[in-house]
């Protein structure tokens, strides 16, 4: 692994709604078709840069426990996308832009009322995952997706921070 230099990308979490959430559901902030993924700019120091995300953290603005997996493309895929919906990410025709996908383990909440998980090296959580923009682009698009049910309250916040070394 390259060292290059380090950058926090940080996604403002989706503001949800209560409705309940199965396995396997996309967590976005929209119900419009072909809206709700996640957008981390910046994540190449030029368009069409490359490096690593090597660090993942999925925060969550309540004491809740409940999982999921952030899959990572080069632009916005064509699967599912829309809240509360079952993902279906990636395509087939997703998979020429595929990145890969970071597993976040069960939030932990320690005495501050939020909730984290925290995605490193070698925790067979899918990191380091390297990457390459597409021309023109810095950024990676990303979808959510809850791997075990749960019932969020309304309003709260999720949001995901993605650590990068670019090259």
């Amino acid at each position: 692994l390259a060292k290059g230099p380090s950058l926090w990308i940080f996604e403002p979490g989706c503001i949800i709604n209560a409705t309940a959430y199965t396995a396997s559901d996309v967590v976005g902030d929209s119900a419009t078709a072909g809206e709700g993924a996640w957008v981390f700019r910046q994540m190449a120091r030029i368009p069409g840069g490359r490096g690593y995300v090597v660090k993942a953290i999925l925060d969550y603005d309540t004491a809740f426990t409940w999982s999921g997996i952030l899959y990572l493309f080069t632009k916005k895929p064509d699967g599912e996308l829309r809240d509360n919906e079952a993902n279906t990410t990636p395509t087939i025709g997703d998979m020429g832009m595929f990145v890969g996908a970071i597993k976040f383990d069960a939030l932990a909440e320690e005495g501050t009322g939020r909730s984290h998980s925290v995605a490193v090296p070698g925790g067979g959580q899918g990191l380091p995952l390297k990457f390459e923009c597409r021309g023109g682009d810095d950024a990676l698009y990303g979808v959510l997706v809850v791997t075990a049910a749960f019932t969020p309250a309304a309003f709260d916040i999720i949001g995901v921070t993605l650590e990068t070394e670019q090259l």
